[in-house]
């Protein structure tokens, strides 16, 4: 979750001590809730987190829901690509209410967490993030 934590910030997920998103969680049901915050404080959302599949080195899937999102689904996946790694985030997600200004959020929070990973994995001169808009 630190490194979650580190992707998204300033926006946090709470989350039990020492919890862990490794291969032997268990996997379809709920984890834990997370209160979502920006900067720590600013409540955002409650986030039910629960992971469908981990690959380790490869992604993974979530299937979660919360105040916001009726339904939550998060795939990674990582592959290796000349001069580094290729991450792709596909979501799918049902907002309860707000949709459009929902989806505009999550698309902006994407690429800026897709940006903060390029700045510590790639370097200051790696390529902008780009989003794709899908219907």
């Amino acid at each position: 979750m630190d490194g979650v934590n580190a992707e998204l910030a300033p926006i946090r997920m709470s989350h039990p001590a020492g919890a862990a998103l490794g291969p032997d969680v268990p996997l379809g049901t709920p984890l834990f809730r997370s209160l979502v915050t920006l900067w720590g404080f600013v409540p955002l959302d409650l986030h039910e987190f629960a992971l469908l599949e981990v690959h380790p080195g490869e992604g993974f899937h979530e299937s979660s829901r919360s105040l916001l999102e009726r339904r939550w689904v998060h795939r990674r996946t990582l592959v290796d690509a000349p001069g580094g790694i290729e991450l792709t985030d596909e979501l799918e997600f049902e907002p309860r209410l707000a949709g459009f200004l929902i989806a505009r959020i999550i698309a902006l929070t994407f690429a800026r967490r897709h940006a903060r990973l390029r700045r510590l994995f790639a370097g200051r001169d790696a390529e902008p993030p780009r989003v794709d808009w899908h219907r």
